[in-house]
């Protein structure tokens, strides 16, 4: 079932995917490998 709603990063409506370290519910730019770019930028 696909989820449709509002960007937590973003702001913009899309398909939304559930960060698997914070919960957040990103779209697909915001999403990369499982995990949202939020997250992803404090493991650098």
């Amino acid at each position: 079932m696909e989820k449709m709603g509002v960007c937590s990063i973003c702001g913009k409506g899309a398909k939304l995917f559930t960060c698997s370290l914070c919960g957040r519910e990103v779209c697909a730019k915001c999403y990369v490998a499982g995990a949202c770019i939020k997250c992803l930028e404090g493991k650098k």
